[in-house]
Order: C-alpha cells, then structure tokens, then sequence
C-alpha cells in the first residue's frame, strides 16, 4: 500500500507499507507523472520504513517504467529515503553514481520533515536556471 503524503507541489512524496501492488504502483507513478508534467525537475521523498516488498508485477512495473525513463533522469533532482534497512544507505550510494544527475540520501524514521525539505531544497538552486520552471 502507499499513501501520498503532503509535500511541496515539486516533491513527489510517499509512505509505503506492506507489499507494494501493481495497482498502487500506478497511482503512485500517476502522481509523479503529474508532476513532472507541471515540472522540469522534481525531487522525491520515499517512507520506507514500513514496505515489506513489491509484488512482482510491481517490480515489473518499475522496470519498464525505469527504462522509459532512460534519458530522463536527469528531471529527478533529489531522492530522499526513510528507512531503518542499513543496506539501503548502500544502495542509494551505489544509485547515486549510476543516476549523476539525481542526489540520493537517506535519513533515519523520525527525519520526515528534514527529508522531504531536502528533496525540495534542489529549487532555489535551480531557480536561475528555470529547474522548477513549468515543463515546456
């Protein structure tokens, strides 16, 4: 299950619990789709402290929509994740370098309202350069 959470009108924002199904993840990706409709560049904030998994469609989901994406990554400026998992920081590292264009942190359960402000704080550093300008 997933549930939008309230976040700047450029910041993606969710809390997973459970299993994550095929049909919350294309909620959840026609909330983001929204957004970069709205916005060149978006930030993301991802709960996931209590997700236990994703069903396979899910994932099957995601990888198609990763590699539509290809060439895109670069509207995802920041990728801020809520989790206890200590291998997660190490897979948000290991994302950063394949994703350059896109910043991924971690921040520990507790850290919502520092985390979603990270996400979002890409705009006053885009601002001069039209980063949350509308989408053309």
């Amino acid at each position: 299950m997933y549930e939008s959470i309230p976040a700047p009108a450029h910041v993606a924002a969710f809390r997973f619990a459970g299993k994550l199904t095929g049909d919350d993840y294309d909620r959840c990706i026609a909330e983001v789709e929204t957004r970069l409709a709205a916005f060149r560049r978006i930030g993301m904030f991802c709960d996931l402290t209590a997700m236990t998994g994703l069903s396979a469609e899910a994932l099957g989901k995601d990888l198609r929509y990763a590699l539509g994406k290809l060439g895109e990554y670069d509207r995802f400026a920041r990728a801020a994740l809520i989790s206890e998992r200590g291998w997660l920081d190490r897979v948000s590292g290991f994302a950063g370098r394949l994703l350059p264009d896109t910043e991924v942190r971690t921040f520990a359960a507790g850290e919502q309202a520092e985390a979603i402000a990270w996400a979002g704080a890409f705009a006053s550093l885009d601002a001069n350069a039209g980063g949350t300008a509308p989408a053309a």
